[in-house]
């Protein structure tokens, strides 16, 4: 299974013990008083938390994990920025999601990797939870071509594991049969030019914005994305943000 070939790959149990309880404990505290989405795509049984940047506490560590770093600057570059960031509980009987691809939302030609993402697995990721379910090598396929059920296949994988996917990689969150929630943190990544699916400034605010570090910050889109693309009143964010301190 790579990357390249299959628009996926698995990093089995990239989380230690620690790290991983300290990532639930925070999950469960996010989730407490969200109710169910209002829509059949984003899950009816499905809970999802929102603006993350501001309180990103035990996350932190899973956002910044090097190793995913790298794979995904080896696709879209050095200079990227978050998309969607978001927190996904999937309840028991939650249906299975609508295949679709991430970087559908933008209008480009199928062959450009504008997008790069992750999920990161909180509990066990198994077919009768509904383990994420995807298309291998759906990335390469032309527009128009949507999989057949019997190409999805689920993503099993550990608690504490991750899954980098190409945005132009078929999937669909699976059907939640077992007797538990499947919790994920979904983070996507997307080139530095594109307008993200969240505004990350906005959601965060200038102070706690500034509370990240810098590597976050640049991620949250604070940072230029080119010589004269990202400025804040002509100057460079991180300069701008440096002399209202």
């Amino acid at each position: 299974m790579t990357l390249e070939r299959d628009g996926f790959v698995v990093l089995p149990g990239r989380l230690d013990a620690e790290r991983l309880a300290a990532a639930v404990e925070h999950a469960d505290r996010l989730l407490e008083g969200v109710g169910w989405s209002d829509n059949d795509f984003d899950g009816r049984k499905t809970r999802r938390v929102y603006s993350l940047m501001g309180r990103l506490g035990a996350f932190e560590p899973l956002l910044t994990h090097p190793e995913v770093r790298s794979l995904v600057a080896a696709r879209i570059g050095d200079v990227h920025q978050f998309g969607m960031l978001f927190l996904s509980a999937v309840d028991p009987g939650q249906g299975a999601q609508s295949p679709h691809f991430d970087a559908g939302v933008y209008p480009l030609p199928r062959d450009v990797e504008a997008e790069t993402n992750v999920i990161w697995a909180l509990d066990d990721f198994t077919a009768e939870n509904g383990a994420t379910l995807v298309a291998p090598g759906s990335h390469r396929w032309p527009a128009g071509r949507r999989p057949r059920p019997e190409e999805l296949v689920p993503v099993v994988m550990a608690a504490g594991s991750a899954v980098v996917y190409s945005g132009r990689l078929w999937h669909a969150a699976g059907h939640n049969r077992g007797a538990a929630t499947r919790r994920a943190l979904i983070c996507e990544h997307v080139l530095p030019w594109l307008r993200p699916a969240d505004n990350h400034g906005l959601a965060t605010g200038v102070e706690r914005l500034r509370a990240l570090s810098p590597q976050l910050r640049r991620l949250a889109g604070v940072g230029m994305a080119g010589e004269f693309l990202g400025l804040v009143a002509g100057q460079d964010p991180e300069r701008w943000l440096a002399e209202r301190s």
